[in-house]
């Protein structure tokens, strides 16, 4: 195993490493993301093509990603959907009621707190701490811009990523619940957790 002062965190997507981030972020969000995006072949693509390198943060060893962490910034996600990209992958006819699926997906950002949407280790580099590296990055940025929280979403399918937050100081603060629509998308409900900063962190 290599050392994991091998692994570097950093702001932006390694050049040719495109393909890879957008298949990280399916591996973790395709089975909600695949009402509105279809199969896999097709999700990445579509991932890929709308993909915002400046709001992402890249876990890499020797150039190659083995996490990423999306964040919000100024109301927009890592992942940058738009109704003519959807008109352009799949059909003018079903671009409106996959657009809808999306917007059911979104969360609003909070002035005062960092957003996070989402985050993803590949399994074959799981159990290094990769995940709290990115956190952890995530609050220094956190700290940088001034902010008081850093916030996220988990969904009640993915136990190991509530853990992981958890571990990382995150606590719940609040859960919606997806109601008729939860057999569509596998999960009944998504809770937020909020990692509040201390007062010396934001000094």
């Amino acid at each position: 195993m290599s050392d994991p002062d091998d692994i570097r965190i950093t702001r932006g997507i390694p050049a040719g490493q495109e393909h890879a981030v957008a298949v990280l972020y399916w591996e973790a969000f395709g089975a909600k993301l695949a009402p509105a995006l279809s199969s896999r072949e097709r999700g990445v693509a579509y991932l890929r093509a709308h993909l915002v390198p400046e709001r992402i943060l890249c876990a890499t060893e020797h150039g190659r990603v083995l996490g990423v962490l999306g964040f919000d910034e100024g109301g927009l996600g890592a992942v940058h959907p738009t109704y003519r990209g959807l008109v352009r992958a799949f059909s003018p006819f079903s671009a409106p009621w996959r657009a809808l699926m999306l917007a059911v997906l979104a969360r609003s950002a909070r002035p005062e707190e960092f957003q996070l949407d989402g985050i993803s280790v590949s399994a074959a580099a799981r159990g290094r701490g990769i995940g709290s590296r990115l956190l952890d990055e995530a609050k220094r940025e956190a700290r940088e811009r001034g902010k008081v929280a850093v916030r996220l979403s988990v969904i009640d399918t993915n136990p190991r990523a509530r853990a992981l937050y958890e571990r990382s100081g995150f606590v719940p603060a609040g859960t919606v619940t997806m109601g008729p629509l939860a057999p569509v998308f596998g999960f009944r409900t998504a809770s937020d957790m909020v990692y509040r900063m201390s007062s010396e962190e934001r000094e």
